[in-house]
Order: structure tokens, then sequence, then C-alpha cells
């Protein structure tokens, strides 16, 4: 790879990474910790990931519990996870907030198709933000004269070689969630 692709790539790469993150807590029917691990929750003044303030397990296919370190912490936990909008009514039992997780109804799988769709959309508009990013900074230095216009035009292909196959990796991505959301 060209080293003047070096930034991009990384910012790309970081990207993807933290769409994967937010396909994983879309939920398709069986308890997984990811699900709800990365929402955030109101803790000691500061937002903080519910992987900070408990251990979260999947005991049984329908049920996720969540050890909360802070007995004072589980109102929160309770109140966060149901404002999640993740359609998730959890309990608890003392510092151990159960979740039970029912199954999708097909109506509730298309939303959660939609959903992914969606955050296909916002990574896809991420990306292209990199690539537009790249491409101004070039153009200043072609404009400054440190590269030619023909250095600028064969950057400006690689970037949209790279740029065409991660988005197509965003999709492929895309694609197996569906799969998954869609199997029953």
């Amino acid at each position: 790879m060209d080293p003047m692709l070096n930034v991009p790539n990384t910012k790309i790469e970081t990207a993807i990474e933290h769409f994967k993150m937010d396909l994983s807590g879309i939920r398709a029917g069986r308890a997984n910790p990811t699900l709800i691990e990365n929402i955030s929750v109101d803790a000691y003044g500061e937002k903080m990931k519910l992987m900070e303030v408990g251990t979260i397990s999947a005991p049984q296919p329908t049920l996720l519990t969540i050890q909360v370190w802070d007995a004072g912490l589980v109102e929160k936990v309770i109140k966060t996870i149901q404002e999640a909008n993740l359609g998730l009514n959890p309990s608890h039992d003392g510092q151990i907030v159960r979740i039970p997780i029912p199954q999708l109804t097909e109506e509730r799988r298309q939303e959660f198709v939609k959903l992914t769709y969606l955050k296909l959309e916002n990574s896809k508009v991420e990306i292209r933000q990199i690539r537009q990013d790249s491409r101004q900074d070039w153009m200043k230095e072609k404009e400054a004269g440190t590269i030619s216009e023909d250095e600028f035009f064969r950057r400006e292909k690689l970037l949209q070689e790279l740029v065409d196959k991660k988005i197509l990796e965003v999709e492929e991505l895309v694609k197996k969630k569906e799969e998954e959301l869609l199997e029953i």
C-alpha cells in the first residue's frame, strides 16, 4: 500500500471497528453480552459502559445477568437498559440484574434490519468524509507546489480504490448481520 494512504486507511479501519461494535449491539434473538456491554450509564459523575460497572454473562440462551459491583448503581443500570430501546425488561435480585431476552417477532427483526442499514449508511458517510478530508489535504499540498498534479490524481485514484474496497467490506458485514437477524 502506498505510504500516502496510511493515514486515511488507519482512520477508515477505526471507523469500521466502530461500525462492527455498533452491529454487535443489534441483537439476533440469543443472549449475548455484546448486546448491552457498551451501553453508557451515569456512574460516579461520568458516563461509563455497563461492562465497566459489573460483570455481564449469559448463563442461559435467553437470559443475561449483570453482577453490579456497586449496589448503588443497580437502579441506574436498570433504567439505562430500559431506555436503550432494545425491547428489554430488566429486573434485579440484590446486586444481580437479570435481563430476559424475549424471542424476536418478525416485525422486530425487520426493524433491526432497517436499523442495520441505517448504521451502514452512517458508516459509508464516515468513510467518504475521511476520503474528502484526505483529498483536501492533498489539494493544499498541490496548491502549495509540494506535489505535482499527476501525483495528486494518482493519490486520489488510489484512495478511491481503498474507499470502494472498504465500503464493500462494511456492506458484507451488513449482509451477514441481516442473515443472522432473519434466521429463526
